[in-house]
């Protein structure tokens, strides 16, 4: 994360930089509008609106990622309930084949005597 951080700010120090070495006047044209102003305006705005649009999408994308773990986590929650019921299920079946075990050994004590 850090490294992303240090190449964006290098890239818009380079970007600065370009923008303050052509700071000519153009006329910009726009569907029904039109006005005078620097290239480096221009420049920084395509710069600004492009980090915006890229932050927004990774916003998108966390919140995407969020809603996938919190499902996630909702899915590993019901199976820890279902395996816990499952080991309770499988101790009391044990625990009844014991005493149908001994109960059967009883019975052919018995029947060796």
């Amino acid at each position: 994360m850090m490294l992303y951080l240090i190449l964006a700010l290098i890239f818009a120090v380079f970007v600065a930089l370009f923008a303050v070495q052509n700071a000519s006047q153009i006329t910009v044209t726009f569907l029904a509008w039109q006005w005078n102003t620097s290239v480096a305006v221009i420049i920084l705005g395509a710069a600004a609106c492009g980090a915006l649009f890229g932050g927004m999408l990774a916003i998108v994308r966390e919140v995407q990622l969020k809603l996938k773990l919190r499902n996630m986590q909702s899915q590993v929650n019901r199976l820890d309930d279902r395996l816990e019921e499952a080991e309770i299920e499988k101790e009391r079946l044990e625990a009844l084949l014991a005493e149908k075990g001994s109960a059967s050994g009883l019975v052919e004590g018995k029947s060796l005597r």
